[in-house]
């Protein structure tokens, strides 16, 4: 009988979380959706699209105002534009060109849309989705305090550098150049990655923490699971500790000690076999790229061109292949090898619109 009663007070009690977990999480419904997105990567001086979807969802969207809120001296066709109603379940596209003036590291262009509330629609959509009367009323007052006509926002965040345009914000940006090494005066020395987010004491303490770390695990086969249980992330330690190698390989290149960064980029190879392929092949690649330039340095041909070509057969798709075989060009014209170094930069110019860098330097090549 206590058996029973213990299962029946069990099942109540779930019963009630799970109520007052649905009630708890019953909110107002989406009723618009608003976006933006540019057509492809701004470049100084160069007109381009910026498409604003608005959506009426629940009800009918009236007295509609969109607005563009630009970079300072950037500037646009008729930047705002005005729409009488968006009916319910519609979406109106509207297109703003744009013409960028200025270079930008971390930029953005706001899209302020104003229009009417449309608050029956809202109170009603409330009522079918709200099975507790007081949570809808509740919802529902909230919806009638809003004013109306309501601002909504949303924005578009890119970077505009004198080499290359960056649209959407990605990992994908390496903004180093190597410029000692440039064949030509007039042409930028070679790109690299750094992460300049972490500092070289910290990449070494992430290196001899996660060291220790794996000797402890070592003598004791339980310490994993009791370090999971609390709190310790061990596949974080082991990406903090790859970065870290990274880290302190490139400081090493930077500083031409070259045995010692190449002895940690092939320790860092050797660890990032675990990893998710995503984030393998970015470290490979950057590796890679480093290792070639150690090479380059020294004067090995045939080693930089293996490591730049192992770069780029690591994902041939990859959007880092731009840097690889623009680097790769660079170097067949440090040898003389013209035909070749055009090649690759045509090839890189494939990987992504707006690297204005490779255009200007494709002329120079010819």
């Amino acid at each position: 009988m206590k058996k029973r009663t213990l299962c029946l007070s069990i099942i109540l009690y779930f019963l009630f979380v799970t109520c007052f977990a649905n009630a708890a999480t019953i909110q107002i419904p989406q009723w618009y959706k608003l976006n933006a997105k540019l057509e492809e990567p701004p470049v100084v001086g160069k007109s381009v699209n910026l498409t604003v979807d608005l959506q009426a969802i629940i009800g009918d969207l009236k007295n509609i105002s969109i607005r563009l809120i630009l970079p300072d001296k950037w500037t646009a066709v008729k930047a705002e534009r005005n729409i009488k109603k968006i009916e319910a379940s519609k979406t109106e596209s509207i297109i703003f060109s744009i013409i960028p003036k200025t270079e930008l590291s971390q930029g953005s262009i706001v899209v302020e849309a104003t229009f009417d509330v449309p608050k029956n629609n809202i109170n009603k959509a409330i009522d079918k989705i709200a099975s507790d009367k007081n949570i809808a009323e509740s919802l529902k007052k909230s919806v009638e305090s809003w004013p109306s006509p309501t601002k909504r926002y949303t924005d578009t965040s890119f970077a505009i550098f004198p080499e290359e345009s960056f649209y959407p914000l990605s990992g994908d940006m390496w903004i180093s150049y190597a410029d000692e090494m440039s064949p030509d005066q007039k042409l930028k020395g070679p790109v690299y990655y750094i992460d300049s987010m972490i500092s070289l004491h910290q990449a070494q303490t992430d290196v001899e923490m996660y060291n220790k770390l794996t000797e402890l695990l070592k003598t004791d086969e339980g310490l994993s699971e009791k370090l999971s249980e609390t709190g310790v992330d061990i596949e974080k330690k082991h990406f903090d500790y790859l970065n870290g190698l990274y880290v302190l390989a490139v400081d090493a290149w930077k500083n031409q000690d070259y045995q010692t960064s190449l002895n940690l980029l092939e320790l860092l190879e050797k660890e990032s076999l675990s990893l998710k392929k995503a984030y393998a092949d970015y470290l490979n690649i950057a590796t890679n790229n480093i290792r070639a330039l150690i090479f380059w340095k020294q004067g090995q041909r045939r080693l930089t061109e293996e490591a730049f070509k192992k770069a780029f057969y690591r994902n041939k798709k990859h959007k880092l292949q731009r840097y690889i075989l623009r680097n790769l060009g660079l170097f067949m014209y440090s040898i003389k090898d013209k035909a070749t170094a055009k090649e690759m930069y045509e090839l890189a110019k494939t990987f992504k619109k707006g690297y204005t860098l490779l255009d200007k330097e494709t002329e120079l090549l010819k």
